[in-house]
């Protein structure tokens, strides 16, 4: 996202605790938090930040090892990027926030409800089911979709596939017609960098791998949180079949499921307006003053 790409529109740096995160910030009212997905950056939301600016203090970070955030030698786990998000609430003065998270984002956003609801008033998860969900025959189908996942998380092999940048591309042209360019060619072109590409072999490796694992287990069946959630999955999404959000609000007091048309995995980027429109209306935002 570029300096001056949209009024209102602020990028700087945030010293937290354990990262120097690159920040992007619009807007004043309710605070509305965006986590991107792998392997892309605050980016992510260049084409939703000035939908949502006229209703919400809009922040978007850099993740860890991703973007224009530092990229530090350390662990990649969902604990490290959960408390990175919470930190950077700190740090903002933001005492609770609207959470939406796409893809990594996903785990992380729901990670920090789970753990810290009192700082969450809603949370939506984007391309990616809830925690809590049960595997079914079709997620089982689907998983041969996923063979990257492993190739990233094995050390040595992960870093030297993003730093090929093929890998990387493939990823971002898959999935359902992919993300555009020039987006691509700068997702593309960062992960190659020998810090990042560490960095991106860590996230699968510590935080993607496992969590699918506890997740298979069921660690997280009755840790479903207690306010609104939304779930918003492309309807062309190969690799998250719909059946498998059968049941996943059982015992849930408010979460609502929308397939997004027109889109598949990357739905931020095919169908920012539906996206932006559904945060809206799932945070009851109005237009600020």
């Amino acid at each position: 996202m570029d300096d001056g790409a949209a009024p209102g529109i602020r990028e700087h740096a945030v010293a937290l605790p354990a990262l120097r995160a690159h920040v992007v910030e619009a807007g004043a009212g309710p605070p509305v938090l965006l986590l991107h997905g792998f392997p892309q950056s605050s980016l992510e939301w260049a084409r939703v930040v000035p939908l949502l600016a006229p209703h919400a203090h809009v922040v978007a970070p850099d993740l860890r090892g991703f973007g224009r955030s530092a990229a530090p030698d350390a662990r990649y786990g969902l604990r490290e990027l959960r408390e990175d998000a919470l930190a950077l609430l700190n740090a903002l003065d933001l005492e609770r926030a609207t959470v939406v998270g796409h893809d990594i984002g996903a785990l992380v956003a729901m990670s920090l409800a789970i753990e810290h609801p009192e700082r969450v008033s809603h949370v939506a998860v984007l391309s990616v089911p809830p925690m809590q969900l049960r595997v079914r025959p079709s997620m089982v189908r689907s998983m041969p979709e996923l063979w990257f996942q492993y190739a990233l998380a094995t050390p040595g092999l992960g870093e030297r596939l993003l730093r090929s940048g093929r890998l990387t591309r493939w990823m971002l042209a898959s999935f359902g017609d992919g993300v555009p360019d020039p987006d691509a060619r700068a997702y593309v072109a960062t992960m190659r960098e020998p810090a990042r590409a560490r960095a991106g072999s860590r996230i699968y490796r510590q935080l993607v791998v496992p969590e699918f694992l506890r997740i298979v287990r069921g660690a997280y069946r009755d840790r479903l949180p207690a306010m609104p959630i939304l779930v918003l999955r492309g309807a062309d999404d190969l690799v998250l079949p719909r059946d498998v959000l059968d049941g996943v609000g059982r015992h849930a007091r408010d979460l609502r499921i929308h397939d997004v048309p027109g889109a598949g995995h990357w739905v931020v980027d095919q169908r920012p307006d539906e996206v932006a429109r559904r945060i809206v209306e799932l945070a009851g935002l109005a237009p600020s003053a």
